[in-house]
């Protein structure tokens, strides 16, 4: 089950920052700012979970 939220956390992210890149090259600027606000969390999302388990382990 964790390898299967992996590859769709994956999966998504490389959505999101597709469609981030064509809203923000066709100048779409509420386009670029909603989905460049879900990549912020995203990143900041796979982080927290980083350090989680690097945590976990020790």
């Amino acid at each position: 089950m964790p390898k299967q939220r992996f590859y769709s956390f994956m999966i998504g992210t490389v959505l999101e920052a597709w469609i981030f890149s064509w809203s923000f090259l066709s100048a779409s600027w509420f386009l670029a700012t909603f989905f460049g606000f879900l990549l912020v969390r995203r990143i900041f999302l796979a982080y927290r979970l980083d350090k989680f388990i690097r945590d976990m382990k020790v």
